[in-house]
């Protein structure tokens, strides 16, 4: 590999030379014993791919992703994304990693593939993570050799190549198609609330309500986390994320010194992906959630943040990332 490597750095050495792992790259873990240790001038990239079935650890289930918490799945996943891949990105000799392929039933019809990827988005956001998406046709004129035209289930576009075969994908897709961290910045970190079921992130309505909308950078939703605090307060203002009570709309509230104002919140669940507050009055710790109905969030009680095997109720109506951002 190393050979082949240099081989085409002297053939031309202004491109990437992309490096692809074992078990239909999957897998890069046998870098941490044997290194690369060759100089192609910055233009080394790693490469990896995954699928719903494609693993998670030893596991070679699809549906894991149904059978299993998937909290615990999905922290399972990430897991072992950095385990296998995710690694060359950290520490000294950290080094570019693309994820050049991966995919999803994009009919709607596959409860392991939305699962899936749903858990994906929240890596690939929170790494910043250049990717390749299988795939972008409708079908294939011919394929297998005597089977003709051949619909790609997980094709961008539908049979008719007129339409996106998955409805929702332009707002599903539209925060891991912006630049996130820009590594000649300046700027402080702020961060993004990301809700990776629909793609859309949290932002301030005129009402000083919490709601879905775009991700694009407005001064309606972008955040700091307070460690000390444990309140989240909008980036530029003095207005602090606040829960009016179960099943109500989540505001910022100018009020943030009084900690019994339910203002301080937690990261819960094995996936991390459950923003959770003290309900004083109710004695409940309650979740941010997407209203059933409408584009508000609200807070209600926790799905499935405790390991608990039992527990199979699908809790991503209530994943909300805070994505760093220096943008």
């Amino acid at each position: 590999m190393s050979k082949a490597a240099m081989a085409i750095h002297k053939e031309n050495p202004n491109v990437l030379v992309l490096i692809s792992g074992l078990n239909y790259d999957t897998e890069l873990q046998f870098l941490r014993k044997k290194p690369l240790n060759i100089n192609l001038g910055n233009k080394l990239v790693y490469e990896t791919h995954l699928y719903s079935w494609s693993g998670i650890g030893t596991l070679k289930l699809k549906d894991i992703w149904i059978k299993q918490p998937l909290n615990r799945i999905c922290a399972l996943s990430i897991r072992g994304l950095d385990s296998r891949a995710g690694f060359l990105t950290m520490g000294e000799n950290a080094a570019p990693l693309i994820f050049t392929e991966f995919g999803f039933d994009q009919t709607g019809g596959s409860v392991q593939d939305n699962r899936f990827l749903t858990c994906l988005q929240t890596y690939l956001a929170g790494r910043d993570m250049d990717w390749g998406l299988w795939a972008f046709q409708g079908g294939y004129y011919v394929r297998d050799d005597d089977n003709v035209q051949v619909e790609e289930t997980f094709g961008v576009m539908n049979s008719d190549w007129n339409h996106l075969r998955y409805p929702n994908f332009t707002d599903k897709f539209q925060l891991l198609q912006m630049k996130i961290q820009d590594p000649t910045s300046k700027k402080n970190n702020a961060n993004i609330m990301y809700y990776p079921l629909s793609g859309e992130c949290a932002k301030v309505n005129h009402k000083n309500e919490l709601e879905l909308g775009t991700c694009e950078k407005n001064h309606h939703n972008r955040w700091i986390l307070h460690n000390k605090s444990s309140q989240i307060i909008l980036n530029g203002t003095n207005k602090c994320l606040t829960s009016s009570g179960e099943g109500l709309p989540v505001t910022v509230s100018d009020d943030c010194k009084n900690k019994k104002n339910n203002n301080s919140w937690r990261i819960v669940s094995l996936s991390k992906l459950h923003l959770a507050t003290f309900d004083h009055k109710s004695g409940k710790t309650l979740c941010l959630q997407k209203d059933t109905n409408s584009s508000t969030i609200v807070t209600s009680k926790c799905i499935c943040i405790t390991d608990d095997s039992q527990c199979l109720d699908d809790p991503q109506s209530q994943w909300f990332q805070l994505v760093p951002t220096n943008v």
